[in-house]
């Protein structure tokens, strides 16, 4: 949900700067690929063997949510007031990641 908030925040910005502002609208396109993202980062998160299936869980939850909420419409005001922290939040995390030296390789 938060690469959602960060490409709609991000939108909005752009549309402003390009002197069009106007309301930005939710598809299921960037539901889709938040729901991809979600499924490839759940294998960096390091949980009990038995609790794995809650990484294909919520990504199918964010998939199912696109579909459900494809076409809304979302006020540039609220887009850019929750996309602009949710990067800021995005990047520390990667930030944090990083740092702390986790780059384990996926299993195949």
């Amino acid at each position: 949900m938060l690469f959602t908030a960060v490409v709609l925040g991000l939108t909005s910005v752009g549309q402003l700067l390009l002197s069009s502002p106007g309301d930005t609208v939710l598809t299921s396109a960037h539901m889709g690929t938040a729901a991809g993202v979600t499924a490839m980062v759940g294998y960096s998160i390091d949980r009990p063997r038995g609790w794995r299936w809650l990484n294909w869980l919520y990504a199918f939850v964010v998939f199912v949510a696109g579909i459900v909420l494809h076409g809304m419409i979302v006020p540039a005001i609220l887009a850019i007031g929750l996309g602009i922290p949710s990067a800021v939040v995005l990047l520390r995390i990667t930030w944090l990641h990083r740092s702390m030296g986790k780059h384990t390789p996926i299993p195949s």
